[in-house]
């Protein structure tokens, strides 16, 4: 029994996948990323624009037939989940169209679970109640994984974009500054002026009559 159970260990970890992408993609374009997926697959996601305009990008996930499975238009980050109705070739489309000048860095994490097909076939005829749960206890840690990258993708996004806003900030201070010390020297300077003509004061200290 030990050695089945790591045996059914160590097909869990070769037999589910996660892998994670970071991609810049320019202004106008757009980039995708195939996936080889058997039916029954279940497969999460997760994404999240780091760099780049307004941190938006749209995403558009199609299956095997080219047909649109998810699509989330203009988001900063996102996550999605699917089992695969049929083999074959799966497409993660970005899409920067919206941007005429900007890049977008985009961060993306892909798990491939097992398939659900083969786990029920395993189930009936080798499979004892703790393989089983061995192996659903291994989908949920992948699950898990992958949703805590997702959650520091995103805490970095947010440090980054505050990071910039703190600099922003600072030099809008600093360029408010300089403009009231100059507007401020500008008006005492031609209050000067102005009283230095009211009581006929010349620019040599001189009474002018």
């Amino acid at each position: 029994d030990g050695v089945m159970t790591s045996r059914m260990i160590a097909f869990l970890l070769l037999a589910a996948g996660a892998s994670g992408y970071i991609t810049n993609i320019g202004a106008t374009q757009e980039d995708c990323y195939a996936e080889e997926i058997k039916r029954g697959q279940k497969v999460i996601g997760s994404y999240s624009v780091s760099q780049g305009g307004n941190l938006d990008i749209d995403l558009r996930v199609f299956d095997a037939s080219g047909k649109t499975l998810y699509e989330n238009l203009g988001s900063g980050d996102d996550s999605f989940a699917f089992v695969a109705n049929q083999e074959g070739r799966y497409r993660i489309c970005f899409s920067n169209a919206m941007s005429t000048l900007t890049s977008k860095t985009v961060s993306f994490n892909i798990f491939v679970g097992t398939s659900l097909v083969d786990h029920e076939i395993a189930k009936k005829e080798h499979l004892d109640p703790l393989e089983n749960s061995i192996l659903l206890l291994g989908e949920s840690l992948h699950f898990v994984v992958n949703e805590q990258h997702y959650l520091i993708t995103r805490e970095r996004m947010s440090r980054e974009t505050n990071s910039s806003t703190n600099s922003r900030v600072f030099w809008w201070s600093m360029f408010e500054t300089l403009a009231l010390f100059g507007v401020g020297f500008f008006q005492i300077f031609h209050l000067r002026q102005f009283l230095d003509k009211k009581s006929g004061i010349g620019s040599g200290g001189r009474r002018i009559l």
